[in-house]
């Protein structure tokens, strides 16, 4: 299904569209690129029940190419062509609800937040940083957001206020101190909380003094870095405006140890980087034109010393499933002086199927668009996973997109993908150790290959590798893997 052509429209009166498809601002809205026939269907599979829909006047322009000028009468974007790959990422899909399969909670974050009052308020999965849900709402929605059961309220998570989130990490290092940093029940060494992640949500809807009453609570707990996940660098860049960086600073001035992490979600070029009508990107000296609302904003974070923006994004079909938009993201991210972290594999939410591109093929993308690239412009691609941060190393046997390699029985398989434990949970002991399994072109997920898994670094993996392999020749057990 792919939505008709969407013309030139006047956003001057236009209000943030959002809700079930039965509202009226949202069926208005929907009808400009829907047909009947087409929403009718959406609504009858209930595609809305999954995902509420979600817009804001700029990403609307910027994804129609409708131009769009401030109450002055400033030109924020220019006109330009649509962007396919911006409508992809927050239009509704029929696909969503053809296939409901996936978790309810994608990687069981809820076994990572503490029982009581707490409960889905805040994450505790990695020793050094917890993430808290300081808002529940974004400007707009991306359909493949795996937080989609934060804005249902289906799981139990919810928002933490800011003396909530401080008073747990200054508990928490307390006690570790006490129990001299070590574990009592394990005897391994365990490491404070220094870093929360304030997420949601977007904590960037919050006003400047709701915000800074966050980042307050955070330079109390004593930390030495808060990361903020947004992406409104994306969906409103005019939200970073003079006034923020003065309130920016003020908190710098009271907490001058206190990094600032801004972790954007820019997932294609098309998001900062002005179009000219036929379409191309317009080419600057060493790079290429960026949007003026989107350089400003990153110019005025980066002029501050205390703050630095790092780039994640996961690969999405249709949205940036091309190597060459990918390899363009990280270069002039890069050129920005923002660094790209992570390419991730899409969450395995329910509806994943609609959104996901197999896990081979993401990889063999991803590997492809780091090619050009210098090591400052790279990024890893990763799953984050229940087990922790796996990392995708690589494969044996062809790396194209289209495999259709398909190694079913073990041992017999030729072709193996290698897996590494990138960042372990608290509860395990297991970094850097790895995962082999035979390849599966079919595979989304981790767990499309645990009756795969030659040696498995998650527990057990050494007896389980000799289990499989006994004594047999190296040549024995792959068929002469090059």
């Amino acid at each position: 299904m792919a939505p008709k052509s969407i013309g030139k429209t006047d956003l001057s009166a236009l209000p943030i569209a959002r809700g079930r498809f039965e509202q009226e601002q949202v069926s208005a809205y929907l009808a400009q690129i829907f047909d009947a026939q087409e929403l009718a269907a959406m609504s009858q599979a209930r595609v809305d029940r999954r995902m509420v829909f979600g817009i804001n006047p700029y990403y609307h322009a910027l994804a129609c190419g409708s131009g769009l000028r401030d109450a002055s009468g400033n030109e924020l974007l220019p006109e330009m062509p649509q962007s396919q790959a911006i409508l992809a990422l927050v239009l509704p899909r029929l696909a969503e609800t053809e296939n409901l399969a996936g978790e309810p909670d994608p990687s069981n974050q809820m076994r990572y937040t503490p029982s009581g009052s707490l409960a889905g308020k805040l994450l505790h999965k990695y020793d050094e940083i917890v993430l808290g849900h300081a808002a529940i709402a974004c400007s707009a929605h991306c359909r493949y957001c795996y937080r989609a059961d934060l804005f249902n309220r289906t799981t139990g998570k919810g928002w933490i206020r800011p003396e909530e989130l401080r008073d747990y990490v200054i508990t928490h290092n307390g006690e570790l101190a006490r129990q001299g940093e070590l574990d009592p029940a394990t005897g391994r060494r365990r490491f404070p909380v220094r870093e929360v992640l304030l997420s949601g949500g977007d904590p960037m809807v919050m006003g400047n003094a709701k915000l800074y009453c966050y980042l307050e609570a955070c330079g109390q707990a004593g930390v030495n870095m808060v990361r903020i996940g947004t992406k409104e660098l994306a969906f409103r860049p005019q939200r970073f405006d003079q006034e923020l960086i003065r309130m920016l600073c003020l908190f710098h001035e009271r907490w001058p140890d206190v990094h600032l992490n801004i972790v954007s979600h820019f997932s294609h070029p098309d998001e900062f980087l002005e179009r000219s009508m036929d379409g191309s990107y317009i080419a600057r000296c060493h790079h290429y034109k960026w949007l003026a609302p989107v350089q400003c904003a990153a110019k005025a974070l980066l002029s501050l010393n205390f703050v630095s923006i790092d780039n994640q994004t996961p690969i999405i079909r249709k949205v940036n499933d091309d190597a060459d938009a990918l390899r363009l993201l990280h270069q002039e991210l890069r050129q920005a002086g923002i660094r790209s972290k992570y390419v991730l594999q899409c969450r395995h939410m329910k509806g994943y199927r609609a959104f996901a591109v197999p896990l081979e093929q993401a990889w063999a993308i991803h590997n492809r668009a780091m090619q050009g690239l210098s090591d400052a412009a790279r990024s890893r691609f990763v799953m984050s996973t229940e087990d922790g941060k796996i990392e995708v190393l690589g494969m044996t046997g062809g790396h194209q997109e289209d495999s259709e390699t398909d190694n079913t029985c073990l041992p017999a398989g030729r072709d193996l993908i290698f897996f590494k434990i990138y960042r372990s949970p608290s509860r395990d002991d297991n970094q850097g150790e790895m995962l082999i399994a035979c390849r599966n072109p079919k595979a989304f997920w981790l767990s499309d290959y645990e009756d795969r898994f030659i040696h498995d670094g998650r527990s057990g993996g050494a007896a389980r590798l000799q289990a499989l392999l006994g004594s047999r020749s190296p040549s024995e057990r792959y068929g002469n893997v090059a």
